[in-house]
């Protein structure tokens, strides 16, 4: 009779179910297995591709397995990619018009260029790498980009030249070069020639390729989650005990002791055990399948009058609910370190040792460890090979939008503290602000004042003689209405008015005079 073990005893004495080990096997022909199989299995010895570290389609389902991990990728390369983007000028007069071409090729892209790079970045954040397709004007070589596209990295694999890529799909192949490559590729066989050899149908497109470096890979990146795996398969068993617990009504572990005058069967002659051993024995098999389930045990006394005593012993009654909240934490803490994310970007609330919020000093060091770096290596890629060898902008620069660590509430009331303290000025506050609330510099010169407790201390400007200019028109238009009237110059009320008008002079230029002692 054949017999699959239950278990098997490692060189380092700890033992491993069966039904584990060979889930996680790799398998000869003929052979079930629950794993997902490698669509290029066939096409590493044959077509020439390398074969990764670890099989792609088995990280990408891994998004699946684990919130913390899904909700890593998906921020990384949100923050990373999609928040957009913007031209920047990298001279005193860049050309306007490479500006105008450019900011229509990326804004009029389909998809998104946002949600194209935060696909592509969500493959290299899952997986290890990414691929963006570049697409020429009429497939010529030197042709202008027309179009770029995201590929999914898990379809592709890398051939050993490092020049040309294989893409699967079902039975479909597809074929790829890098990025100015200069040699065509036939998109269809892979077969290189030398370039402008092929039509346009036949020439090969270019892809842009992104990985997230490892010292064990010449050709393929790893990603960030790969040291903490064990923590998130560590979850899953923890999950999954804690379903099979309520699905059998928590019923707990029991250890069952069989004694008395019983008749235990005849042994197989092959495994030497009872029947009832091998009933034992497949029920505990059972257990690592459905724990806590219950055993029925049908015990055979021996002749009429035998006595059989069955005895149950509980082996564990304690409440481990508050150990696998803790367990999960751990496992939790362990996959956002491997990702670098603080858990203030995943969604999860922490306080610090204090009692505050440690969610604004934490963005700021994953911005600037994280995604920066992952910026600039994308931004660097699409600027040589977009805007400046393809539509040969040198006077301008592709930059991703950055993620805001900002707190609104602390910027303000620290301008307003500063501001009476008469270390800045109404338009460098104007300046700091106007893009978050849409504010406009003025040219008035109070407004580049320095003020302390409301008071301008550097108001460089003399208020008097802009008055005298008024009040000597005033004057002379006094003068006109007087003669025009037929008023006398010796009448008291024109002597009243000539009072008034001068007292207004020397107020003024008293006035002036003060302030510019008092710079």
């Amino acid at each position: 009779m054949n017999r699959k073990p239950f278990c098997y005893v490692l060189k380092t004495g700890h033992t491993v179910r069966g039904d584990i080990l060979e889930q996680y096997s790799i398998k000869g022909k003929g052979d079930e297995s629950k794993q997902i199989p490698d669509t290029f299995s066939e096409s590493y010895s044959g077509q020439g591709l390398k074969q990764p570290l670890y099989n792609p389609e088995a990280l990408a389902n891994l998004l699946e397995l684990n919130t913390y991990h899904y909700r890593a990728c998906k921020t990384k390369a949100r923050d990373t990619a999609g928040l957009g983007w913007y031209l920047e000028a990298l001279t005193d007069n860049p050309d306007e018009k490479k500006r105008k071409e450019l900011d229509e090729f990326f804004s009029d892209l389909n998809p998104p260029l946002s949600s194209v790079l935060d696909r592509a970045m969500l493959d290299y954040e899952s997986i290890g790498y990414g691929a963006l397709e570049l697409i020429r004007e009429d497939y010529k070589p030197d042709g202008k980009v027309s179009n770029l596209v995201h590929i999914p990295a898990h379809t592709l694999r890398i051939h050993g030249s490092g020049n040309k890529f294989c893409q699967i799909r079902g039975n479909k192949k597809r074929w790829f070069k890098l990025a100015e490559y200069g040699k065509d590729v036939d998109c269809n066989t892979g077969i290189e020639y030398e370039m402008n050899s092929l039509t346009g149908e036949r020439r090969a497109t270019e892809i842009i390729w992104i990985i997230n470096y490892t010292p064990r890979s010449d050709y393929y990146g790893l990603p960030d989650i790969i040291p903490a795996m064990g923590a998130i398969y560590g979850d899953i068993s923890r999950r999954d005990y804690n379903i099979a617990f309520f699905d059998n009504f928590g019923v707990p572990a029991y250890a069952v002791f069989v004694s008395g005058n019983f008749d235990p069967g005849e042994e197989d002659p092959e495994t030497g055990k009872t029947p009832m051993e091998e009933s034992i024995e497949e029920h505990f098999k059972e257990l690592a399948k459905n724990p806590h389930s219950v055993m029925v045990l049908s015990v055979p006394s021996s002749g009429g009058e035998g006595e059989v005593k069955i005895e149950f012993k509980p082996l564990s009654v304690e409440i481990k609910e508050a150990s696998f909240r803790l367990y999960r934490q751990d496992n939790r803490d362990e996959i956002l370190a491997a990702h670098g994310v603080p858990p203030y970007r995943c969604g999860i609330a922490e306080t610090g040792s204090l009692g505050g919020s440690t969610a604004q000093e934490s963005t700021e060091i994953y911005k600037m460890s994280v995604i920066q770096p992952r910026q600039e290596v994308l931004e660097n890629l699409i600027n040589l090979y977009i805007v400046w060898n393809s539509f040969e902008a040198d006077g301008w620069m592709f930059k991703l939008a950055e993620i805001d660590t900002s707190d609104e509430k602390h910027d303000v009331d620290m301008m307003s503290k500063i501001f009476e303290k008469g270390a800045i000025t109404p338009n460098q506050i104007i300046r700091h602000f106007k893009d978050r609330f849409g504010l406009e510099e003025s040219n008035h010169p109070a407004m580049n004042a320095h003020y302390v407790s409301g008071n301008p201390i550097d108001l460089d400007i003399d208020l008097g003689s802009d008055v005298e200019k008024v009040l000597k028109s005033l004057y002379d238009d006094i003068l006109g209405v007087v003669v025009k009237n037929g008023i006398s110059g010796d009448s008291p009320e024109y002597k009243e008015l000539l009072d008034v008008i001068g007292s207004f002079k020397t107020a003024t230029r008293l006035a002036g005079s003060g302030r510019k002692q008092t710079q």
